[in-house]
């Protein structure tokens, strides 16, 4: 069996055991972080074999792996098991609050692990049919998971998420079938033009206007699961009615694995017809996506809706970076992956405590809780920072990088509208963490402690992981990036 079918099949097999074990909650705990801490070691050890021996192929070359994906699985490895970590003392919360029982836990966690197989098989694909449904399969894998609650609004969210995303998606099978059809006539082989890795050595064949028609259908269908604007209205729903690690796999991880899609069909296209098309696209559809996330995050109240229009900004950041183009944009775009991906880990884990200590998510209803619980205000305010771009963050790093590429390059109007939404964004952000965590309480408090240091372990090492990232030079993971910036430009 390869490694890359092993990262598969073991989420896959942990779900059935996880779905069959005895209703016990501490067993259920202990076999969900197993399987979840067993299948990132599989994850993190196939990204080892690409920093040693290059971009590989298994399975008749159904699978590949490169350095664009392994950054990809280092996000599913890393966020994912740390998610899942913290899933265990959400869930704790919600079956004794009686939210749920532990037939409901059962289904959750075997749930999580065929979400991690499917984004997992998204970026491992190299048939591009096949990457295809792995995405659209996410959306089945995680739309009972945001209605794990039953209740109305969350049954309402999911009905949302799942239409949309669909009807959306249905846009990127346009693309794939018009990518393998324009690719089969010039190879004469079906099975080669099923394969990413043909596509793109061939992509110089292409013809010009039914590749830009391919791209723009690409950039609509993965698009919409990405959450980029005007299609990202699915997700400030999704996201605030789901549990708290939910929203952290999906804003963390699976936003990051559409995003990868669109990366494929940035360089497949690119490289069929220059950058000038593609660059332009992404420029103006993360410029409007900016400005979406902008305008609606000056008016949240809801801790999770503020979290979740800062996933429709990010997503709008990597665009844009696409948009400037270069090896420094598309550098910066795939390293603020990880960047993003860490800190809405981080935030969506920390307003599952914060939840939890106030019993609801209004934060014009909460106020006082840096004294109520200094370790979550620290974790929330770490997350914010991160968001705004702060230095000593990770995202401030590639989004320093964003203004290098568009001012060196001569894009000065494009640079100006950037950082007028992202200074609308920063004061947005910084008042409402002074709303929730100075002055008074404003109502009654459900919880009025901090967690255990136990509970708080993995947003912590979330919160570690940004600063490592925003201070120092991960050489290992800055390899993966430069793999990822050559693999798109093809040099």
């Amino acid at each position: 069996m390869s490694s890359l079918s092993l990262l598969l099949i073991t989420p896959l097999i942990g779900a059935l055991v996880l779905f069959f074990a005895p209703k016990w909650h501490k067993q259920l705990n202990f076999i969900h972080i197993l399987v979840s801490g067993l299948t990132s070691l599989i994850l993190l050890f196939n990204v080892s074999k690409v920093l040693q021996d290059g971009a590989f192929f298994t399975d008749d070359k159904f699978l590949f792996l490169d350095g664009l994906g392994s950054v990809f699985l280092v996000l599913i490895a890393v966020t994912g098991f740390l998610v899942n970590l913290y899933s265990t003392t959400y869930m704790k919360w919600e079956v004794a609050d009686g939210h749920i029982n532990l037939d409901t836990l059962k289904k959750y966690y075997s749930l999580c692990h065929v979400f991690i197989f499917t984004m997992s098989l998204s970026v491992v694909c190299n048939n591009i049919a096949f990457m295809w449904a792995a995405i659209e399969a996410t959306t089945l894998a995680s739309v009972f998971l945001v209605a794990i609650n039953k209740d109305k609004k969350s049954t309402e969210s999911g009905y949302k998420y799942i239409v949309l995303c669909s009807i959306g998606l249905a846009f990127a099978l346009y693309a794939t079938i018009l990518l393998y059809s324009v690719t089969f006539t010039n190879l004469g082989d079906g099975e080669s033009s099923m394969l990413y890795t043909s596509i793109i050595e061939n992509a110089k064949n292409l013809n010009p206007d039914i590749a830009k028609l391919i791209f723009v259908f690409a950039l609509i269908g993965f698009g919409t699961k990405a959450g980029l604007a005007p299609t990202h209205t699915w997700l400030p729903d999704v996201h605030a009615q789901g549990p708290a690690p939910i929203s952290a796999l999906l804003s963390g991880v699976l936003l990051k694995c559409a995003m990868l899609a669109i990366f494929r069909y940035y360089a497949v296209v690119s490289n069929a017809i220059g950058f000038e098309f593609t660059q332009n696209v992404m420029l103006i559809s993360g410029t409007i996506t900016l400005f979406v996330a902008a305008f609606f995050l000056m008016r949240q109240h809801d801790v999770k809706r503020m979290f979740a229009y800062h996933s429709i900004a990010h997503m709008g950041v990597i665009a844009f970076a696409l948009g400037v183009g270069g090896k420094i944009g598309i550098f910066a775009a795939i390293f603020h992956c990880l960047a993003h991906s860490f800190t809405k880990a981080l935030a969506f884990c920390s307003t599952g405590n914060i939840a939890r200590i106030y019993g609801h998510k209004d934060m014009s209803k909460m106020g006082g809780m840096v004294k109520i619980a200094p370790v979550t205000t620290m974790m929330f305010g770490a997350a914010v920072c991160s968001l705004v771009g702060v230095p000593a963050f990770a995202i401030f790093v590639s989004e320093f990088l964003v203004f290098k590429q568009a001012i060196t390059s001569g894009q000065f109007g494009a640079v100006a509208l950037f950082a007028v939404a992202l200074t609308i964004i920063f004061i947005a952000d910084f008042s409402h963490f002074n709303m929730a965590s100075f002055g008074e309480s404003k109502g009654e408090i459900a919880h009025k402690k901090e967690m255990s240091l136990i509970e708080n372990i993995p947003l912590i090492a979330l919160c570690v992981l940004i600063v490592v990232f925003g201070l120092w030079h991960v050489d290992s993971f800055y390899t993966l990036v430069e793999n990822g910036v050559r693999i798109i430009m093809r040099g």
